[in-house]
Order: structure tokens, then C-alpha cells, then sequence
């Protein structure tokens, strides 16, 4: 075609106005596509009617195009009758549009390939199963918040958690529910200043459905007329608070009420799934007890334990007298097994969750893993445990406990790509969210940011109310070293919410980092000072305790320490307390000349936790190796510590082989191992000590550069300056005396008998 014809066609659609109508057609059908997902999303509609409409506004394209361009000419028929092939252009079309949205897209009847998947896999026996797998946007999360008693009645305020409890059981019986009831809810009432297990408002329920990574959350109120249970209330979208649907029911059973509740949930709730065929759905007296007495003890011995994490003895009778109304009951089985574990009663506990084992045979198999894993945990049963995990994630896909339970072995064992593709695979079959919030964490610990960077941008745009984990933009910048960037965030997210312990926090780790020591303390101390809740003190508490360790102000540290055991005391039971705090209080003694403590210390986990003392003296050993403090234990003791390390892995016994040579000085053993690895286990070792390794090994330059990128990052602890410097010294290297006066900077308050701050004196000496 000629330039004059191309010409000449252009210029009379534009004379037609065809361009422009068309232009105006497309954007106007656009707004309007915008403005039905709004209300689709907004009223819970069907995600149908936009399917329908997009297919219609496309496929109607070419009718538009030739009404548009004919006008007023298209005229019905020809004068012999026939109908013009413009007009056919536009009758077929839309007769086509017509059909194709009214067949397509409809969203009921069976379930489609988009809403599950079948999959076949082989159950705890071998046997192959087929399991149904919701699709990512069928996965619901719902806060069930304790039911408001209207009875009038304290005595009957135990219902309100118990119908929460059972909610929660009938809902998880369908694949594509989490559900959280009061008793993991309570955890998030104290950093809102809320008394636990007392209603909050409507506001601050929404709050903390956010905080739980709830999609949806119940405000449902109980009363008895007539001797009939009436329970009423709302689920509401945690999004932005509107309720979805109103539910009501009536029943003089109060489990067969659940299950009304329960039946409305899911034949209401947006974007559910259809029955499935063969879906189990047990009674709701099924799942927990369906003995009134049993469920008031049960449900009594929950409170008791929530409020007062150390009052053990009533938690456990609350539960004995729970087992004597209904000796099948096997969650009641599982409180009094816990019970006795608290108690340092062994034996006792795990008859205890044998029994519960036993019992819970009856339940939906979603819910008997638990007694499983915590029999297989207590008894160090780890081979079990593992094969358990991966047992649980075939069989239910969509269960993102397994896979973060698996994480820490895949990444160890099978490498960090291997940890990756789990959790790419947790993503795809069913939570997004925390999926990808772990995928995150793993790209962050290999140093991949850009890679992190894309999938938090992942996140903000499939959670762009997750307002919290906008912060992680400034980890990024943290473990880069960069330290403008990442305060800059941190400040732009404190003038918006000057009461979040976590910015104040990070914050003082910035600063600290940064050597600025005195504005991290001064922030910490006024946050310990101006704390308001028991959860903003704790928060405070740990991070001033790791600054002051890091400083080699011992005494203090540990005086922080024993504070934040007494104001803990009712929140966390002394058992959980022992075991987090023992390598922190181990680095103290074994810092200062005083490695003997350690052993005061083992004997209070024995008197709990026999079976781990073991495994609590291995690793406290490892602290005084990888330090060069007084070891703990002989190195022939020491050597027996692999089996306690190949109970975690493959990964973490060669990690300990390593550790063995380094112990007995083969350096040369331990460069070879290190050199020849994958970067697998490489990982498992801080980066100060594999350049010690590499420098007493001979090689100084891999030990310089390994240092180096660290030091570049800012590190939180000093011993990354003080090794470049004792390095450089080695070599005459002037620079030397620079790195020793950052580590200097660090300990120049340090306790006397802070062993790292006397060698740094030493290499000072020797520098002068």
C-alpha cells in the first residue's frame, strides 16, 4: 500500500472519529472493571461476575469497532433482503458475548481445577491416599475470639473460651480453614494493654486478628432462654472491619449450636470451598469431649495455665479432673501429660500422651499429629520426628507447620536451595503469606537482597495491610551495612507509630551498630522506663541484655536477665524460661573465668528435663570452644557429643566434626572440610570463627577477606575488629591499632574479669 492510501485510510477513520470512540470505549470499560472487583471484594461477591464481565467486554471488541466506524450506514438488510456483513458482525457477536458469558464462569456446581487440586501421597502405613489441596486464594484464616456471655452468670464464663475451643476444632475438620481460638489469641492481648480472656471491642479485636494473620474474625455472643443455648454475632473481615455475614443459632445442645455456627461459616464464607466428596465432619462432641463436665475442666485447666504459666499443679489437677468425667478425652489426656512434663515428671508424662495417642485414633487425622510430635520430642526420638514432618506435609499439603518445622533440617542437610524450593512448595500449596515471610528470611541469610527485595515486593502487593512487615525493607539495608537507609525507614515508621516496641528496638540495634553505644542505651532505658505493658518491658529487656553482653558488661547483663525472669514469671513457665536463657548466662560464667557455674545451671534443666542435659552440655561446651574460653568438659567427653549433634541432622554432625578438629588444634583438618564444602555447612558456622579457623590454619588472606565483607556489614559484636586487628598485628600492618580501637570503643566499660577485653588490653600492649 502506497504512503497516499495509508494516508488516506487514517484520515478517514479519524474522520469517523474511530480512534477516539474506540479510546474512550476501552477506558470507560476499564473503570468499570476496576469499579466491579472494588464491590466484588468489598460485599464478598463472586469473583464470577468479573470473569463474565471481562470476557463479554473483550469479545463485544470487534461489534464496537464496526459500530463505530459504519455509524448511522448500518442499515438492517440490503435491498434483495439480505442482511448487510457488518450487521452479522454485530448481531453474531453479541450473540456469541452473550453465551459465552452466561456458560462460563459461573462459580458454582463442582468444585474446579482452580479451587483444589487432587493429589495421591501415602499415608502414616505406606498406603496411598488421595488428599485434596486448596488452591492459594481458598486458604481462609479466622480469629474465633471468646463468645461474650450474656447469661448474667460468672460461673458460666467458661463457655465463652469453650465455644471459641470448639469453633476452631469443627472449623479445621475442612481443609482450607486455620482457625485460632482465644487461647493463642490471649498471646497478643497484653501488647494492647488488654486484660486476657475479657472481650475487647469490635476495634481491637480487628487489631489483633491483623496482628494473628487472621483473614476474618468472630464477635459472637451466648445466652440461654428456655434451656436452649442462643448464640449470636458477626464474622467480620480483619481487612477493614465490616462484617460479612451475620450467625445465629439455637440449639438446647450446645455442641450442635457449634455446628450451626459452623455450617453457616462455610456456606457463606467469600470464596469457600463446595462440600468435597467424602469430606469428613465429625460431630463437634467428637473432636474434644462430648461431656459438659469435661469440657468446663478442660477448658478450666487452659485458663489457669494462660494466666499463670507456673501455676502447674492446678493446671494439671484442672486436667485430672477433666479425664475423670471422660477417660477418652485425648486433649484432656495431652494437658495432664504436659503437667507432668513441667513437673520434671518424665515416666508420668509420657504414659500420658501414649494414652492421649491412643484416644485421639478417633479424631480427623489433621488433628493427631500433635500428641505424636511432642511424644517423639520429649523422648529424643528424632529419626521419628523427622519422618513424622514429612508424613504430615503429604498428607496435608496446605499445613504450613511442617514445612517451618522441616525448614532448619532441609537447609542444613540438603543445602539452602533445598530449603528455598520447600519453601517455594509451601507457597503453591498453601500459605502464601508465612511462605513467603520464610522464603525472605533464607534469602536475607544468603545474602541475596536483591532476590529478597522482590519478594517482599511480592508481599506488599498480595498484603498491602501487613503494615508491620514494611519494616523488613530496613533489615535489608542492616544486613548490608548501610545504616542511613535503613534508620531512615525506621524513623519514617516511628513518626507514624511511636508506641511499636519492634521500631524502638531496631532503632537501638541500628544505632548500635553504627557504634553510636550511648543513644541505643539511653532509647532502650527510657523504653524500659515508659513501658506500659508487660510485652513492651520483655521486648526491651532482651535487647538491652544482648547490648550489654556484646559490651562485656556482664554483671549487668545477667542482673537484666534475672529481672526479666521475675516480671516473666506468670507468662512463661520455668522450664521454657531455663532453656532460653542457659547459653546466654553460660556465655556470661564461661566470659569471665567462672566456666564451674555452668554446671549449676545443667542441674536446674535436669531437674525438669533430664533427657536434655546432655544435649544442653554439649552445646554450651561448643560456646567455649568457638571462643577459646575453659571448656566445660574434657575433650574425650566432649568427642561424645557427635551422637547429640547427629540427632539434628547430617548437616549439624559433619558441623561438629569440624568443631572437634578446631578443639584439638588440627586446624589444617578443619580448612580442608571448609574448602571442600558446598557452602552447606559453611553455614553453620559464625563468620568470626571461620576466618580464626582459616587464619590459625595458615591462611590469612582467605581470613582477612572473610572478615573484611563482615566488618563492612557492621557487625553487632566486636570480635570481628578485634580478630582483623590481631591478624594485621601478626603481619606488622599499622592498620592494626584502627580495628583495636573500634573493639576498644566496644568494651572500654567491660566488667575486669571480662576475659575478650583482657586479650584486646594485651594486643594493645604489644601494639604500643
Amino acid at each position: 500500500m502506497s504512503t497516499e492510501e495509508q494516508s488516506s485510510v487514517f484520515q478517514q477513520l479519524w474522520d469517523r472519529k474511530f480512534p477516539q470512540y474506540l479510546g474512550t470505549y476501552l477506558a470507560v470499560g476499564f473503570g468499570l472493571l476496576q469499579f466491579l472487583e472494588f464491590v466484588t471484594k468489598r460485599y464478598g461477591l463472586s469473583n464470577s461476575f468479573v470473569d463474565k464481565y471481562l470476557l463479554v467486554w473483550i469479545i463485544i471488541l470487534p461489534a464496537v469497532a464496526t459500530l463505530i466506524y459504519f455509524k448511522g450506514q448500518l442499515t438492517p438488510r440490503t435491498e434483495d433482503g439480505t442482511i448487510k456483513w457488518p450487521k452479522m458482525v454485530v448481531i453474531g457477536n453479541f450473540i456469541i458475548a452473550i453465551f459465552l458469558g452466561g456458560f462460563m464462569f459461573n462459580g458454582s456446581g463442582e468444585v474446579s481445577a482452580n479451587d483444589s487440586e487432587t493429589i495421591t501421597l501415602m499415608n502414616e502405613e505406606g498406603k496411598e491416599i488421595t488428599a485434596v489441596v486448596p488452591s492459594l486464594n481458598k486458604v481462609q484464616s479466622i480469629a474465633s475470639f471468646s463468645f461474650e456471655n450474656l447469661t448474667g452468670e460468672e460461673d458460666e464464663d467458661w463457655w465463652g473460651p469453650a465455644f471459641s475451643d470448639l469453633l476452631m476444632l469443627d472449623l479445621e475438620q475442612r481443609p482450607e480453614f486455620y482457625v485460632k481460638s482465644e487461647f493463642h489469641l490471649s498471646d497478643h492481648y497484653d501488647g494492647l494493654g488488654l486484660e486476657s480472656f475479657k472481650l475487647p471491642s469490635v476495634g481491637m479485636q480487628r487489631e489483633i486478628a491483623q496482628k494473628s494473620r487472621s483473614n476474618y474474625f468472630t464477635r459472637i455472643s451466648y445466652a440461654k432462654e428456655n434451656n436452649e443455648f442462643v448464640l449470636s454475632g458477626n464474622l467480620y473481615s480483619s481487612r477493614d472491619g465490616s462484617s460479612v455475614m451475620e450467625i445465629n443459632a439455637v440449639d438446647t445442645d450446645p455442641f450442635k449450636a457449634i455446628e450451626k455456627l459452623k455450617q453457616q461459616i462455610v456456606e457463606n464464607i467469600p470464596d469457600g470451598l463446595e462440600t468435597l466428596e467424602n469430606q469428613i465432619s465429625l460431630p463437634t462432641s467428637s473432636l474434644l469431649t462430648s461431656n459438659v463436665e469435661a469440657l468446663k475442666y478442660y477448658t478450666q485447666a487452659q485458663i489457669v495455665f494462660a494466666k499463670d504459666a507456673n501455676n502447674i499443679q492446678e493446671y494439671k489437677r484442672l486436667g485430672e479432673e477433666a479425664i475423670g468425667e471422660d477417660p477418652t478425652c485425648s486433649h484432656c489426656h495431652l494437658n495432664v501429660a504436659m503437667g507432668h512434663y513441667l513437673l520434671g515428671e518424665r515416666d508420668d508424662a509420657i504414659k500420658s500422651i501414649k494414652t492421649s495417642i491412643k484416644y485421639g485414633a478417633s479424631l480427623p487425622e489433621r488433628m493427631q499429629f500433635m500428641s505424636k510430635e511432642i511424644l517423639y520430642s520429649i523422648t529424643q526420638n528424632i529419626d521419628a520426628y523427622w519422618k513424622l514432618l514429612e508424613v504430615k506435609k503429604n498428607m496435608f499439603p496446605y499445613e504450613f507447620s511442617s514445612y517451618q518445622s522441616l525448614l532448619g533440617k532441609y537447609r542444613v542437610d540438603y543445602g539452602v536451595d533445598s530449603a528455598k524450593m520447600l519453601m517455594n512448595e509451601a507457597i503453591e500449596n498453601g500459605n502464601i503469606e508465612r511462605g513467603l515471610l520464610a522464603l525472605y528470611d533464607l534469602q536475607l541469610q544468603d545474602e541475596e537482597y536483591a532476590e529478597a527485595e522482590k519478594t517482599l515486593d511480592r508481599f506488599s502487593s498480595e498484603f498491602p495491610d501487613r503494615e508491620q512487615d514494611r519494616l523488613k525493607y530496613a533489615d535489608i539495608y542492616v544486613r548490608q551495612g548501610k545504616i542511613a537507609e535503613a534508620k531512615k525507614i525506621l524513623i519514617d515508621a516511628e513518626a507514624l507509630d511511636p508506641l511499636s516496641t519492634i521500631i524502638q528496638t531496631k532503632i537501638a540495634y541500628v544505632d548500635f551498630k553504627n557504634l553510636d553505644f550511648d543513644a541505643a542505651s539511653n532509647r532502650l532505658n527510657q523504653g524500659i522506663a515508659q513501658a506500659t505493658t508487660l510485652t513492651d518491658s520483655l521486648t526491651f529487656f532482651r535487647a538491652k541484655e544482648f547490648t550489654l553482653r556484646a559490651r562485656g558488661q556482664m554483671e549487668d547483663a545477667m542482673n537484666v536477665l534475672e529481672d526479666y525472669e521475675e516480671y516473666s514469671k506468670k507468662r512463661i513457665n520455668t522450664l521454657r524460661l531455663i532453656s532460653t536463657f542457659i547459653y546466654s548466662k553460660a556465655d556470661i560464667y564461661q566470659s569471665t573465668s567462672n566456666s564451674h557455674k555452668v554446671k549449676d545451671l545443667l542441674e536446674e534443666i535436669g531437674k525438669y528435663s533430664p533427657e536434655d542435659v546432655s544435649q544442653y552440655e554439649c552445646m554450651s561446651n561448643t560456646q567455649s570452644v568457638v571462643n577459646d574460653f575453659e571448656p566445660i568438659m574434657t575433650s574425650e567427653r566432649y568427642a561424645n557429643c557427635h551422637d547429640v549433634y547427629q540427632k539434628f541432622g547430617d548437616g549439624y554432625a559433619e558441623f561438629f566434626d569440624v568443631l572437634i578438629s578446631y578443639e584439638k588444634g588440627d586446624y589444617a583438618n578443619c580448612v580442608k572440610v571448609l574448602d571442600a564444602e558446598d557452602e552447606r555447612i559453611m553455614k553453620l558456622f559464625q563468620k568470626d570463627l571461620i576466618s580464626k579457623i582459616y587464619f590459625k590454619g595458615g591462611e590469612r588472606d582467605k581470613a582477612k577477606e572473610i572478615l573484611q565483607k563482615a566488618i563492612d556489614q557492621k557487625p553487632y559484636t566486636p570480635n570481628y575488629y578485634y580478630l582483623m586487628a590481631e591478624i594485621l598485628e601478626s603481619e606488622g600492618d599499622s592498620q592494626a591499632k584502627d580495628y583495636l580501637d573500634i573493639a576498644m570503643k566496644y568494651w572500654e566499660n567491660a566488667d575486669e574479669d571480662f576475659i575478650p577485653a583482657q586479650r584486646a588490653l594485651a594486643l594493645a600492649e604489644k601494639l604500643n
